[in-house]
């Protein structure tokens, strides 16, 4: 940052100017005095603070926010790399003053037509990277470490596909079916991958059990994403003795699963696994979060209430649960049975 003048008033003018040019942005701003005194006060003001006032960079400002919100996270070192990565995939390290509202959109609209791993990214992709830094900024704001929010008034570009594939009635037994067989004979991986499918469990969630959460076929899980993460659910009994195996003679503060590492594994751990025990199968590849549309599509049409499943997947309501999670058709079919049951419910 450069300060110019004072200049005196040219033709048109009236006031003293002082000039500030930022090389960075290649842009110039005029301050105006009354007097030839009072702009060499301003002067001298300005190229003190020019001075003594540290140029605070995204990447170094990225670090301090990480470092704030990392005791709220499960997984710090894991979720830490996932938002630095939301961040720095798309912004550059420049100093936070240089983004503006039109640079701010530019780059928003120029990720929107970078390309991912597997092809052009897609909205939901580019629309999380966006959510990620537009809280980022927000929080930028609420310190006063920047004037306005550059990112406030960007909006999404596209739509993004709610909901993820999932495995088909037949397809989910053959699955199911294995893991079951896999379990028996000691595979932890399949065992986790069942209990996240009966339970409707995040991945992280699985992986942060631990062996004091299993009381018979009871299952406590400590989730920490809201405040409905908290909750206790009732495990297949089957895979409940199984995993009572799993835990038996084991410390209750252990992790059940890959507790052989020092820090709880990312949710990749899961993906591996159930992706390999997929091919195995021979049925459609799916991620784990599909595990949890398939857990709350079969308990609809088993005739499960919206309020039983959203809380069983730890939702606030079931409108999360119907949009990211169950099927249409099995929520219809759900209500249908239920009301045929309550027709036909033998009287007392």
């Amino acid at each position: 940052m450069y300060i110019y003048g004072p200049y005196p008033p040219a033709a048109g003018r009236t006031k003293w100017r002082i000039v500030i040019y930022d090389p960075s942005t290649g842009k110039r701003k005029s301050l105006c005095a009354e007097t030839r005194g009072a702009a060499d006060l301003l002067a001298v003001q300005l190229r003190r603070e020019t001075e003594t006032k540290p140029t605070l960079t995204v990447y170094e400002a990225l670090a301090q926010w990480i470092d704030e919100k990392r005791p709220a996270w499960r997984n710090p070192d894991s979720v830490a790399r996932n938002v630095e990565k939301r961040v720095t995939v798309w912004i550059p390290d420049v100093p936070i003053e240089v983004i503006d509202a039109a640079r701010a959109s530019a780059l928003y609209l120029a990720v929107t037509k970078s390309e991912g791993r597997f092809g052009p990214l897609k909205a939901a992709t580019h629309q999380g990277y966006l959510k990620t830094v537009k809280e980022f900024w927000r929080w930028l704001l609420d310190r006063e470490l920047i004037e306005k929010d550059a990112f406030a008034k960007v909006k999404p570009i596209g739509k993004a596909n709610a909901g993820k594939q999932q495995l088909g009635p037949l397809e989910a037994k053959t699955l199911e079916r294995m893991l079951l067989e896999k379990a028996k004979q000691g595979e932890e991986g399949a065992l986790a991958i069942l209990v996240q499918l009966y339970l409707g469990l995040r991945p992280s969630e699985v992986l942060g059990l631990t062996v004091g959460a299993v009381d018979g076929i009871n299952v406590f899980v400590n989730g920490t994403k809201n405040q409905n993460a908290k909750r206790r659910l009732e495990l297949y009994a089957p895979v409940a003795k199984i995993l009572a195996k799993h835990c038996a003679k084991r410390p209750l503060s252990e992790r059940i699963f890959a507790a052989d590492r020092d820090n709880q594994p990312a949710p990749n751990w899961m993906y591996k696994r159930l992706h390999a025990y997929c091919d195995e199968a021979k049925v459609a590849r799916v991620c784990p979060h599909s595990l949890r549309g398939l857990h709350s599509s079969l308990a609809l049409e088993a005739g499960a209430t919206s309020n039983d499943v959203a809380r069983s997947l730890g939702h606030s309501s079931f409108a999360i649960t119907a949009k990211h999670y169950a099927k249409a058709d099995s929520i219809e079919v759900g209500k249908a049975r239920r009301m045929a049951g309550s027709m036909h419910a033998k009287k007392r």
